[in-house]
């Protein structure tokens, strides 16, 4: 499904109902939008491994602008806060209420941007994997020089340097490097969500090269009011832990959860205990 928002047309999906039987009446059940990492990814990045809680909540699916089904649009439209406020319009174009946001990697940066932007739109928050600033690259190539080989760093910077030559290159990095964002490497999960994604090479250069390096709302985000459930793999190279906990001491009312056993995916890797985490905090009271 698409929609016509904010000068771009979206790509979305929706994953169970917003009204349930419930004996005799129709129970309302929360909304949640999902905002995949990348830059130059897509929201398959969440399947099937979100889909289960569906029994909880429903849940929407954005590609954002320039990335996976969505419309290729001038690069220079593509900075982060214009990205959060077509989650806002497609929220508004969807008739919500308030409504959950899950963001992963680099769509927990935009979600953490649209709550700030737009505080009434944000019922609770799920940042998962995600960082306040662009000082995670710092942590992460600290990180990567405990766990990478030495061809695997060489090739890191080309990517978030915004430096890929090619679709090819692009290929290769990845091939060279998926493994680095698993904790236990099953070569069957990593190749199926390896290859789901309809990559772009243009807006992951263009967002590394132009736009994350003035990424930092640090200041901002000690104004988010709305409970915020933040999630981190303690094997995750590129937004390591140390990230998460800076969050969690910025955000007033947030709670941090560390999964053990995962790296930059938790939602794949500790799936169950994920989604029973997840759970508890939509049904909890504020």
């Amino acid at each position: 499904m698409f929609a016509q928002v904010n000068g771009t047309r979206l790509f979305f999906d929706v994953e169970g109902s917003s009204y349930v039987p419930e004996g005799p009446t129709m129970k309302k059940r929360p909304v949640c939008i999902a905002i995949h990492g990348g830059p130059g990814s897509d929201h398959s990045d969440f399947k099937p491994w979100l889909s289960p809680l569906q029994d909880t909540m429903q849940i929407i699916y954005v590609d954002l602008r320039n990335n996976g089904q969505s419309e290729r649009v001038d690069l220079e439209t593509c900075t982060m806060e214009t990205m959060a406020d077509d989650i806002e319009a497609l929220r508004k174009y969807l008739g919500l209420d308030k409504v959950f946001v899950l963001g992963h990697s680099f769509g927990g940066m935009i979600a953490q941007i649209l709550a700030v932007r737009h505080p009434h739109a944000i019922e609770k928050l799920f940042l998962i994997n995600t960082a306040p600033s662009h000082h995670f690259y710092e942590d992460a190539l600290a990180f990567a020089k405990q766990v990478a080989t030495p061809r695997q760093l060489e090739l890191i910077p080309k990517l978030f340097e915004g430096n890929l030559e090619s679709e090819e290159a692009q290929i290769e990095w990845w091939a060279e490097n998926y493994g680095l964002y698993f904790y236990h490497q099953d070569e069957k999960i990593m190749y199926e969500t390896g290859h789901r994604p309809i990559e772009s090479l243009g807006i992951s250069n263009y967002t590394f090269k132009h736009i994350m390096p003035h990424y930092d709302y640090r200041d901002e985000i000690t104004a988010i009011k709305a409970p915020v459930f933040i999630a981190s793999g303690r094997h995750d190279w590129i937004t390591p832990t140390s990230q998460s906990e800076v969050m969690n001491q910025l955000i007033p009312n947030a709670t941090l959860y560390v999964y053990e056993k995962s790296g930059h995916n938790p939602f794949i890797e500790e799936q169950e205990q994920f989604l029973s985490d997840i759970r508890r905090f939509v049904t909890k009271e504020d």
